[in-house]
């Protein structure tokens, strides 16, 4: 027997040429038009075999041959028939059935040589069905015959079908990583070419490869993020959306969905009237892709009016200063300054406040017509003048304004009826809340042996201005001025 791919001689009882490998079939396979040419043959020999009277001759013009007479040439006539049609059969093998030894990959590829694309692609199948699971390399075989047939539809113009063949090679349960990221690249190139960004996304999301996912991360739209992320507020508040690609944001705060056709987000949301927020936020691309819909909620109650606005910031001054306040229109300022909270009793701000010598503190507030009141806002200030006058000079100023008043009969601090003098002890410096520093003076009478007495009486000296007050104890057991008179 020869082989019937490469003719080499094989011996009896092998199944395989050992030149080329090929296995031998012993039952032939039929090609269709081989098988239908065969039938056609039988089919015409059995039409002929019912009519019998092809097997009889006239004798006779006009007369019917007797039967009986042929019965011995019909036999012999029926095996020479049979015998045209096995070599009929010979012929059509020997030369219509010249591929049948060929694989179904092997004839596929020549359909495609031909030009026979539809039967390239049947046959493509076959080699597919063909394909034991069992085999080792049977995800191997079966991507290399599946890319075949891709190139084939492709080539025929039939594109859904190609994408459907490259969408099973991206099957990873089946094929091999390899396979699978080729598949996947040449699909998603084809939705490029096309602008089918939705189902780009749809591969990119789908698949488990990692780098694929990192290489068109460029199409997959990242969910904005609202900040804060909702919750209840009893005062303005300010909402961010932020994004981290190109492209565009969107939003609505009535809980409907966003689209491009809804509200653009250029900057952060400002949330002051009292109700209820449902926001919703969704990020386009620049492939017009839409990502999900971020949703927050937000509910605000209980809002007062806006905070007034103090022109002087806390701190120290050196000059005399005016403090300054506005508010929105509709509104009034209320301030205290003696360190308390301001309520609806409190003063009313009409005009700038003159900036207190010393430390001071300042609390104001807005207040709404409909009694609502802000939140409060505090100023802490210091006010001090340049130091103009010494102690020297404060304490003579306090002798020369006793002598003037006649409490003392002259500058040396004598007392009309008692012995010895007066004299002025510096005591440090002071502040009195509201009106500045002042050096402290003690008066203490020194009697003629040389033994002192605090007298009880306390002055004070405006380190700046010179000015001299008696000095006292409030209520709280905090310094207090009195202005001096006669005793």
């Amino acid at each position: 027997m020869k082989c019937p791919n490469c003719g080499n001689k094989i011996p009896e009882g092998n199944l395989y040429c050992g030149i080329c490998g090929k296995e031998i079939n012993f039952v032939p396979e039929f090609d269709p038009e081989i098988e239908n040419k065969i039938n056609e043959s039988l089919s015409g020999v059995a039409d002929d075999l019912k009519d019998e009277s092809i097997f009889y001759t006239k004798k006779i013009p006009g007369m019917i041959a007797n039967k009986t007479e042929l019965k011995p040439y019909v036999i012999p006539a029926i095996t020479g028939i049979g015998i045209i049609v096995g070599f009929i059969i010979i012929i059509l093998f020997s030369f219509g059935g010249k591929n049948t030894s060929l694989s179904y990959e092997e004839q596929a590829e020549t359909y495609y040589v031909e030009g026979k694309l539809s039967d390239a692609i049947i046959t493509i199948d076959k080699a597919i069905e063909s394909l034991s699971e069992d085999d080792s390399e049977y995800s191997i075989k079966k991507s290399e015959l599946m890319f075949q047939k891709y190139g084939y539809e492709k080539e025929a113009g039939l594109i859904e079908d190609s994408i459907v063949t490259l969408k099973a090679l991206t099957d990873s349960s089946i094929f091999d990583d390899e396979t699978v990221e080729t598949a996947t690249k040449q699909l998603i190139g084809y939705y490029e070419e096309q602008q089918d960004y939705d189902s780009i996304v749809e591969v990119v999301n789908n698949t488990k490869n990692a780098g694929i996912k990192n290489e068109y991360s460029e199409y997959i739209p990242v969910t904005p993020v609202i900040s804060p992320d909702g919750g209840d507020f009893d005062e303005a508040v300010n909402v961010r959306i932020t994004d981290t690609a190109e492209g565009d944001i969107y939003y609505t705060v009535n809980g409907d969905d966003p689209d491009e056709k809804s509200i653009h987000y250029d900057d952060e949301l400002i949330l002051e009237e009292e109700g209820d927020y449902h926001i919703r936020a969704v990020f386009i691309n620049k492939y017009g892709i839409k990502s999900d819909v971020v949703k927050s909620f937000f509910h605000l109650e209980s809002i007062g009016p806006a905070e007034p606005v103090i022109m002087e910031d806390s701190g120290d001054y050196s000059q005399a200063t005016m403090i300054v306040a506005v508010c929105d229109p509709g509104c009034r300022i209320l301030y205290t300054s003696d360190g308390s909270d301001p309520t609806e009793n409190s003063t009313e701000y009409f005009t700038p406040i003159s900036m207190p010598i010393g430390s001071s503190t300042f609390k104001f507030i807005t207040i709404d017509d409909e009694g609502k009141m802000s939140e409060i806002v505090e100023k802490n200030y210091h006010l001090t003048y340049t130091t103009m006058v010494s102690v020297d000079q404060a304490k003579q100023s306090i002798i020369s304004i006793l002598v003037k008043l006649d409490i003392l009969l002259d500058s040396a601090g004598k007392v009309r009826g008692e012995e010895g003098y007066y004299d002025y002890v510096y005591d440090g410096e002071i502040e009195i809340t509201g009106s500045g520093e002042y050096y402290k003076f003690v008066e203490t009478h020194v009697y003629n042996d040389g033994h002192t007495n605090e007298t009880g009486l306390l002055y004070a000296v405006n380190t700046h201005d010179g000015k001299v007050n008696r000095l006292g104890y409030d209520s709280s057991g905090k310094y207090t001025l009195i202005t001096i008179s006669n005793r």
